[in-house]
């Protein structure tokens, strides 16, 4: 048989428990934490845009530099021939790009696609000087994929390389 007593003591006056109340609220404070920092994009999906200008072409990159795992999101490529025209574009994503991502659709659909030295390449119609062509993709970022890596775009005629771009991108859980 217990002391009433003591069980009015522990349940009802919660004697000997004052340190959580304290652990709640510390909880409750981190998780609001994360929400305000996500309110700010520290997470998020804003997309940036990176852009190279060379004498012969012109490269704009535009996505997310910060992703979370199982995120769906959408990177536009911006392809200009300023020089001269571009017989054979070719739009290279570095290998970190279809690394722990998958590639869901690409508009407009390329003429071929290949890999070369583990980059892959996607051909395109002729564009004729001062032409832009815009290349929308859509990933969707594999829950397992954590961490920052590098996310080389290049344009390229045949095997020419016209414009690089050079970005970083950080997948958060």
């Amino acid at each position: 048989m217990t002391d009433p007593d003591f069980a009015q003591d522990r349940y009802v006056q919660l004697r000997g428990r004052a340190w959580h109340q304290w652990l709640r609220r510390g909880l409750l404070l981190a998780m609001l934490a994360v929400l305000v920092a996500a309110l700010f994009n520290l997470f998020g999906q804003k997309t940036a845009s990176t852009a190279v200008t060379t004498t012969q072409a012109r490269l704009r990159v535009e996505s997310p530099p910060r992703l979370s795992g199982g995120v769906l999101f959408q990177a536009r490529f911006r392809l200009q021939a300023l020089g001269h025209a571009v017989d054979h574009p070719k739009l290279v994503l570095g290998e970190n790009w279809y690394d722990g991502m998958t590639l869901n659709s690409t508009t407009p659909n390329p003429t071929s696609e290949n890999s070369r030295g583990g980059r892959f390449a996607l051909a395109f119609p002729e564009l004729g000087r001062g032409q832009t062509l815009t290349v929308i993709t859509e990933w969707q970022v594999n829950p397992t994929a954590l961490g920052r890596r590098s996310m080389d775009v290049f344009f390229d005629d045949g095997n020419k390389r016209l414009a690089a771009v050079h970005r970083t991108l950080t997948i958060f859980p």
